[in-house]
């Protein structure tokens, strides 16, 4: 990672402290503020090691080693099957984002639910001085994520085991977050969104691929509300999405793509 733009890590513990990447694959990482020590293995930091929490069939799902193993695949996320239900294959939701983002090579970026490195990696091959930090709640997705950028060689990718709730970075940290396939698992939409809106740059751009609900009404409403309950997986009208990145002090919300049961989305902090 030398040479390149790197991202500033806040010590969860003493919350004023900073944490420096390594690129060393496991040892620990001391907060020179505090001294609270926090450990790298397999390339992943985990800085939320006590953590405990209650999955939703989601969220646990994203545990379940056997679909890590495939998510990636022609098995489940860019499968037909997966294409046919969002309206849209990955490669062209991949451009979509890349579109949105509006990269230029050197920019710090934060892939928020990065699951097994998806758009993680593709992102950290195209910049040329930046560095893509990958941060998700799933251990087993970051292994993943981890032993598959060492596999491709690639360097400038830092993944964490941090809260989507409580992000470990200072104001203004990046310049474009991205978040694909997880908004709508979070448990507290609107405060997931808001630890977004601070940790962007001003006018940096937020893309994501959520869920959709696309039927409007009132029994459509009750009906997602069911399948929350059943699933912990939320499926948002886009009328609803666009008023919690609006209430996040989001602007210029804008569908890139809005068919069947997916929409993909980018919005920005104002300047």
């Amino acid at each position: 990672m030398n040479d390149r733009n790197r991202p500033e890590i806040i010590c969860p513990a003493c919350r004023t402290g900073r944490l420096a990447p390594r690129s060393e694959s496991n040892g620990n990482i001391p907060c020179q503020e505090c001294g609270a020590v926090f450990t790298v293995k397999d390339s992943v930091i985990d800085l939320i090691p006590d953590f405990v929490y209650e999955p939703s069939r989601g969220q646990a799902l994203m545990e379940w080693e056997p679909l890590i193993n495939i998510y990636e695949s022609r098995w489940w996320r860019k499968s037909g099957l997966f294409g046919f239900i969002t309206g849209i294959g990955f490669e062209d939701e991949y451009r979509l984002i890349l579109s949105a983002l509006n990269l230029k090579g050197d920019e710090v970026i934060l892939d928020l639910a990065c699951g097994p490195g998806i758009y993680s990696r593709p992102f950290a091959q195209i910049l040329d001085r930046g560095t893509v930090v990958g941060l998700d709640l799933s251990e087993p997705m970051l292994n993943y994520a981890g032993a598959k950028a060492r596999d491709e060689g690639i360097e400038n990718i830092v993944l964490i085991r941090g809260s989507a709730l409580d992000l470990p970075f200072p104001d203004g940290e990046f310049d474009a977050v991205n978040c694909c396939g997880a908004v709508h698992l979070f448990p507290d939409t609107p405060k997931a969104l808001a630890e977004v809106h601070r940790v962007l740059k001003p006018g940096a751009v937020f893309a994501a691929a959520v869920f959709r609900n696309w039927l409007p009404g009132q029994w459509s409403r009750q009906m997602a509300d069911r399948r929350y309950q059943r699933t912990g997986v939320k499926h948002f009208h886009p009328e609803e999405l666009e008023s919690l990145l609006t209430d996040a002090e989001l602007e210029g919300v804008t569908f890139h793509h809005a068919k069947r049961y997916w929409q993909v989305v980018s919005a920005k902090r104002p300047e």
